[in-house]
């Protein structure tokens, strides 16, 4: 009765000890897969950012114009 106990304590731990490992690997997944999509979303945002900037300052100064 005692060893029957025992062994599904054990299994029981084991079974923690995996869904914790597979809750950590997903974590990680989740978290790269996050920070990838957030660094394109950044790199799209400083484009469309000089590409405005660059619009503006074409603005300033017409085309034909000549600036000593």
């Amino acid at each position: 009765m005692i060893s029957n106990c025992q062994s599904k304590i054990k299994l029981n731990i084991h079974m923690n000890f995996e869904a914790g490992i597979r809750f950590i690997v997903f974590l990680i997944i989740f978290g790269v897969t996050n920070y990838l999509m957030m660094l394109r979303r950044y790199e799209n945002d400083i484009k469309k950012k000089k590409y405005l900037q660059q619009k503006k300052i074409s603005r300033l100064y017409p085309k034909g114009s000549f600036i000593f």
